[in-house]
């Protein structure tokens, strides 16, 4: 038992002493990274590497993302807010706690019923930063739809 004790004493001081084994994770605090923009939709890429991206988005309430396209399955996560996403003309609500697989090259907007963080893992064999940009932007500037007729 002493042995044992010893053993993963020693595992833990030596595991602490490489640098590397820190590096095998990371956390995120959505809250602190997610801000809201007047001017549009604030788009953060938290990860990425050659066959995925994680991205975090902000809407106010009113602002959407234009009718768009990704060349990778989605998954898309509501984190708080209450969002509509318009897919092949079918309108599905999401609230916190929703989660929402798209196939690539599904037609896709977005609208914020509520000030609303989302997070959207991009999965694809060969993921290029390029196709993930593509896939991050919309066709065309995000707009902010008018509140009660003001403009």
């Amino acid at each position: 038992m002493e042995q044992q004790e010893q053993a993963n004493s020693s595992q833990e001081s030596h595991a602490a002493e490489k640098p590397e084994t820190v590096s095998r994770f990371r956390v995120f605090d959505l809250a602190a990274s997610a801000t809201f923009r007047s001017e549009g939709p604030t788009v953060r890429v938290l990860w990425e590497s050659a066959t995925g991206r994680l991205l975090l988005l902000a809407l106010q309430e009113g602002q959407q993302l234009d009718e768009h396209r990704t060349s990778s399955q989605a998954f898309i996560q509501v984190i708080s807010g209450h969002l509509i996403f318009t897919l092949e003309h079918e309108r599905i609500s999401m609230r916190a706690g929703t989660l929402l697989h798209l196939e690539p090259r599904v037609a896709h907007s977005v609208e914020a019923l509520q000030d609303s963080v989302f997070l959207i893992t991009l999965i694809g064999a060969g993921l290029s930063t390029a196709a993930a940009s593509e896939a991050a932007e919309p066709a065309s500037e995000p707009q902010r739809a008018p509140k009660g007729g003001e403009d």
